[in-house]
């Protein structure tokens, strides 16, 4: 091959791999898509990813003659849209319906368009998803709005923060602060809401259960450095985010003189209002997560699909089990649906997979190990989460098994 041309191809996935990471998809599944990718354009390659680091190695013909590429990377967040869009072109040069040349072009095309939604989509999602997560756990509506409208704040609250470089790692604490400042002073002004409760589901577009899912998820089949920086990663988010909002119920109780911490036990919604609230969570999530419009029917069926078979396998076998299933019938789901449709499953997987995480849960072991109170009943069990998260994680590698993707995306 022409070194020219040799170049120019390394180039096209160096550059595919920063636009994969940048979409936040997993070190697992990166590696795996470039790989076919180096194949598919007659090149052998060997790569090494985390979320901090991007490591590539090129050959063609000796493998100790080696072209090599190593980068410092920021952790990403999630841009699903985007990653949609980036299989669809290459799958497009794959097929020959787009050439290689053009496909350097529409690269560098699709890393730069905006968003699928503007700023006030995006903040009505955010509010969404705050007011349906209370909505799944409480009937009492006053929780529900006051989430809602908190959450609808520290969209704004984020994006002023992000506009400065130096406020972003912060973010994440002044986040919970504001919202432990808010709820606390809306039940001193005698609301009757359950202030840690409203807290956790404002703050639920931070907590990262997923982060935690996929941690695991890669520690499980051999990924040792991705999946261990992931953990310590989500780790030490829920831990920020813990203190920013005990800070701000502490500023709260000092500024007002009433008990700023009321907290009344939670009482379930009626089984016909448990699916609305489902959809309101799945819809704001595709928001967020930039779905494009036309695909975000299908993230809602597939959170209805684990939602609904978790629950039907809880009812039979306990809470554990239902996990499990969730998981299994969700990933067997978004494997089919790449295998039928040449799309990316992990959208669809993720979609489905973020509502049953126990990402809130371990929230609430923290409060409770720190705090001494009981934001749920039964929500205060180490090993009770632990095992969620493992049965979650045996779903989804099962799935897998039974019904291998024929996509690495």
């Amino acid at each position: 091959m022409d070194p020219t041309e040799f170049r120019a191809r390394t180039r096209f996935i160096l550059k595919l791999g920063r636009a994969l990471h940048e979409c936040g998809t997993t070190s697992q599944r990166m590696e795996r898509h470039l790989s076919n990718v180096t194949r598919m354009l007659g090149l052998n390659g060997s790569f090494m990813i985390s979320p901090t680091t991007f490591t590539c190695a090129f050959w063609e013909q000796d493998e100790f003659d080696q072209s090599i590429h190593i980068e410092r990377i920021e952790p990403a967040e999630l841009n699903l849209g985007r990653l949609w869009e980036i299989d669809r072109l290459v799958e497009s040069i794959a097929d020959g319906r787009l050439s290689f040349a053009d496909g350097m072009d529409q690269l560098e095309k699709v890393t730069k368009a905006p968003l699928n939604y503007n700023n006030a989509a995006n903040a009505i999602s955010w509010a969404l998803m705050g007011g349906s997560f209370a909505a799944l756990l409480s009937s009492q509506t006053l929780d529900c709005i006051v989430a809602g409208l908190i959450s609808l704040i520290l969209f704004f609250v984020s994006r002023v923060t992000t506009l400065d470089a130096g406020w972003k790692p912060v973010l994440t604490i002044v986040a919970p602060f504001v919202s432990g400042l808010l709820a606390s002073a809306v039940a001193a002004f005698g609301f009757s809401i359950n202030v840690p409760f409203v807290i956790l589901s404002s703050i639920i577009i931070y907590i990262p259960g997923l982060a935690l899912t996929v941690a695991l998820t890669e520690i499980s089949v051999g990924h040792l450095i991705s999946g261990t920086s992931r953990l310590v990663d989500a780790l030490m988010l829920l831990l920020k985010l813990f203190f920013g909002a005990v800070s701000g119920m502490a500023v709260a109780k000092f500024v007002f003189p009433a008990d700023a911490a009321a907290l009344h036990f939670l009482s379930p919604l009626a089984d016909w209002k448990t699916w609305p609230a489902v959809a309101g969570l799945s819809l704001g999530l595709g928001i967020a997560l930039n779905i494009p419009q036309r695909k975000i029917l299908w993230g809602l069926l597939s959170a209805a699909i684990a939602f609904g078979s978790a629950r039907i396998g809880e009812a039979w076998f306990g809470m554990y089990a239902g996990m499990f299933i969730g998981a299994l019938t969700v990933g067997l789901f978004s494997n089919l649906y790449s295998r039928i449709t040449r799309g990316p499953g992990s959208i669809l997987m993720t979609q489905g997979i973020v509502l049953l995480v126990p990402g809130s849960r371990t929230y609430m072991i923290l409060n409770h190990w720190v705090s001494g109170e009981t934001i749920l009943p039964g929500a205060t069990s180490g090993n009770q989460a632990l095992m969620v998260f493992l049965a979650l994680i045996a779903g989804l590698l099962f799935s897998n098994a039974l019904l291998p993707t024929q996509k690495s995306l």
